[in-house]
């Protein structure tokens, strides 16, 4: 109690102390309300700058940006209806309001009647408009469009890449990225296109990536080995040396432990010395990377049932029980080789190969008149500083901005810190402009988008750039209760690694204290399942699904107006237990956050059959389709009639057949001609619209909006047809892959109290009941990246 009591007081103390004039890096845990920390961050700046737009806060998300943009405008506009708050946080923001209220008077910045005055921005737009105020600096001439997913892009230039080297002599570079990949083109096609996607993290370096891997690699190795050097002291491998010679003298030279025949001195922490440090591990360790016992040493690891066998284990035994952990030990067991000269030439080789499809890369940007966000970053960076310096433009701009504001620190990537430090770049600590830093590198989530902890990590202790940063620390949580809190604090202090590491993006656990009382039943409760049968990495089974829907009725039943989130890793973990609540008889209405694939719902994918037979004449199973579907709805006797007996025609010349058609049934006749004379019209004037309202057209006609069932059907096919809209000519490949990134729209009907989503969209959500499935289960394995 004491502990939590003090951790309360510091954060109180260190929250103060960020709305003083300075630069700070601030930690703030989930719940913290760091939020409300930067709303008055911002309005105390507002009282100390001559125009609004001296202050610049950057977020990652649209949302993000909106809410606090939200969060500003509505502390302003209770300062200026006099709405005094209760909560004193709140007494804060809102005296902080009122003094910003009466700055925005003096000045006449009229900041409620013209909001767009406050420059809160994702860093996305503000490389943007970087890169729109010069140019010809940022080479971009014309503005291009910019295209959020440019998968498409990266892949076609990852073609050219491998087509261009298709006719290399003898073993270039395509030759051994294949012999690398199993000879798989198609993967390797993959991995490039993945890499052009992140091309800030390493095309600067690509000259020097072959020399940069080598050491990378080795200083990393060079870590894991002295981490184990701490649990096996030279005073240890001492004791070890004359049992492991024992055990090496009696098994054969290719067994691994026998390496150590001649052990007499401390092996030294240096990378060079790998494999005696994996022979000691193979002694120490069971397969399972646990310290052996007395009784799992036997003639198989040198020790025969003698009693120099016996003694020898005993000693052992004893000199294993004073060791700490075996966790180091057992990472010994995972580390590569040093890199041999055949790694390094399939480094090299990848190295030049990505650096050939990155500038295709370019040629395809220029074709398509778009570009991609990671494009825009590094044309804004261009913008700002050039071979003389800093440009005109960050001239510029070191006059006009006063005050950065950075939210969500944690995710940034190094192009973005870089971006940072050219903005501040010639600031002092004392010339009166600020840089404000928040974020929780516990909460770091976006590894895959290129975020790196280790940037948090580095600027809490040097800052960015130049310009050193204050750090504070918060430990308040305002979300969970006591109970929640606590286990948090016990659980994770043992995952998380036990310090930071700034290579390798570690963050050691910081433990907070709650804000709220105590309540009953709160707290954290294990369910253990035995299952039938082994899904560690497959999706949910029916047995699990059953059990959460009974957990989830017994909740409902238990606290009528409590909400309940149901977190889970992956999207595809929830489709069994979506399929068992809508079977369930309670009435279990949900909102789905992007878990159900739009191309899941069978309206979509009516329409989308639709589509494509009709820009395809010869594609016969989505010509069958629209003659299945509700608004044609053939038996399948009708359609065996129709088409069984003939493979070589396509079914809209079947459908002209009157002979053929004659042999339907009265039913299938009029149901065919009706879709058949729709369609001929919807031909008759191919190309006099847009592809959207072509196909919309033709849907509507044969009575598709006539057979959806709700709401949320209507959006999920203005959803497909928006798609359409964005698309410059019919790609069945394109269609399909876009469409597996969209996801069904939310029961419109659920109230919200009972929400599926995965945990990477829960961040920043509260509920009074979260239930965390399948925790057993291991994340299937993907493609490492080629760096």
């Amino acid at each position: 109690m004491t502990e939590s009591v003090d951790m309360l007081k510091q954060d109180e103390a260190n929250r103060m102390r960020a709305l003083e004039h300075g630069s700070f890096i601030v930690e703030a845990p989930a719940g913290a309300g760091k939020t409300e920390l930067l709303t008055q961050r911002y309005l105390k700046l507002l009282a100390t700058v001559n125009e609004p737009e001296e202050i610049v806060a950057i977020t990652f998300t649209n949302k993000a940006a909106a809410e606090m943009r939200s969060r500003i405008l509505d502390s302003l506009q209770r300062a200026a209806n006099g709405e005094t708050p209760e909560a004193a946080h709140k007494k804060i923001t809102y005296g902080l309001a009122q003094t910003a209220l009466l700055r925005s008077a003096e000045n006449h910045w009229n900041l409620l009647e013209q909001p767009a005055r406050l420059r809160i921005n994702t860093i996305d737009s503000l490389c943007s408009y970087l890169a729109r105020q010069m140019p010809l600096l940022s080479r971009f001439g014309g503005q291009p469009g910019v295209v959020e997913d440019a998968t498409a892009h990266c892949q076609e230039a990852a073609r050219r890449a491998l087509v261009t080297l298709e006719d290399e002599a003898g073993d270039g570079i395509v030759t051994e990225a294949l012999r690398y990949l199993d000879n798989d083109t198609g993967r390797l096609t993959d991995l490039l296109a993945d890499m052009l996607l992140k091309r800030d993290q390493w095309l600067a370096d690509a000259v020097h990536i072959q020399s940069e891997v080598a050491t990378t690699l080795q200083g990393l190795i060079q870590q894991d080995i002295e981490h184990a050097a701490d649990v096996l002291s030279p005073m240890v491998q001492q004791q070890l040396m004359p049992l492991a010679r024992f055990a090496a003298s009696n098994l054969d030279c290719s067994h691994t432990i026998a390496m150590l025949v001649d052990w007499d001195t401390a092996i030294p922490a240096k990378p060079e010395a790998l494999p005696l440090w994996r022979s000691v591990c193979e002694l120490l360790l069971t397969r399972d990377g646990e310290f052996r016992k007395e009784k799992g040493l036997n003639v198989s690891y040198g020790f025969p049932a003698t009693d120099a066998g016996r003694d020898h284990k005993k000693q052992f035994a004893d000199i294993v029980a004073t060791l700490s952990s075996a966790a180091p030990l057992a990472r010994i067991r995972t580390l590569p080789d040093p890199q041999s000269a055949e790694e390094q030439r399939i480094v090299s080789a990848l190295a030049k190969l990505l650096e050939l499809a990155a500038a295709h890369l370019m040629v395809v940007f220029q074709e398509a008149g778009e570009v991609d966000f990671v494009e825009v970053a590094s044309r804004a960076l261009t913008a700002l500083e050039d071979d003389d310096g800093a440009t005109d433009l960050a001239l510029k701009l070191d006059y006009r901005i006063q005050h950065l504001l950075v939210d969500e620190f944690q995710d940034t990537s190094p192009s973005q810190v870089k971006l940072l430090e050219k903005l501040t770049a010639g600031w002092q600590p004392e010339d009166g402009r600020t840089l404000f830093c928040v974020g929780d590198p516990m909460q770091s989530i976006y590894r895959f988008r290129k975020a790196d902890v280790g940037l948090f990590l580095q600027a809490s202790e040097f800052g960015v750039g130049d310009l050193p940063l204050t750090p504070l620390q918060l430990t308040r949580n305002n979300r969970s209760c006591p109970a929640v809190v606590d286990w948090v604090n016990t659980a994770f202090a043992q995952v998380f690694p036990q310090q930071d590491d700034e290579a390798r993006g570690a963050i050691r656990y910081r433990p907070f204290a709650a804000t709220h009382s105590a309540e009953g039943n709160e707290g954290v409760q294990v369910h253990p399942l035995v299952l039938s049968n082994d899904s560690r990495s497959g999706d949910m089974s029916a047995e699990e699904a059953r059990y959460l829907t009974e957990l989830i009725v017994r909740e409902r039943t238990a606290n009528p107006n409590a909400s309940i989130a149901v977190l889970v890793r992956a999207r595809a973990h929830l489709e069994t237990l979506v399929a068992e609540i809508r079977s369930h008889q309670a009435d279990l209405r949900f909102q789905a956050v992007e878990i159900e694939q739009l191309s899941g719902r069978q309206t979509v994918q009516d329409i989308h059959a639709l589509t494509c037979a009709l820009f395809h004449r010869a594609d016969r199973v989505h010509w069958l389709a629209i003659l299945r579907a509700p608004w044609c709805g053939l038996t399948l006797a009708d359609m065996h009639a129709l088409a069984a007996d003939d493979h070589n025609s396509n079914i809209w010349q079947l459908m002209q057949d009157e002979e053929r058609i004659a042999k339907l049934s009265g039913d299938g006749q009029q149901r065919l001609r009706h879709v058949r004379d729709i369609i001929a019209e919807a031909y008759a004037h191919q190309g006099r619209q847009s592809m959207r309202r072509w196909v919309e057209s033709v849907w509507l006609k044969l009575g598709g909006a006539a057979c959806l069932w709700d709401a949320g059907d209507v959006r999920d096919v203005q959803a497909f047809l928006a798609l359409l809209e964005n698309m410059q000519s019919f790609d069945a490949t394109q269609l399909q892959a876009k469409m597996e990134k969209l996801y069904a729209a939310p029961d419109v009907q659920a109230d919200g109290s009972l929400q599926f989503m995965t945990i990477h969209k829960s961040k920043g959500l509260e509920f009074d009941t979260v239930i965390l499935p399948g925790l057993h289960r291991t994340p299937k394995k993907k493609d490492s990246p080629l760096l």
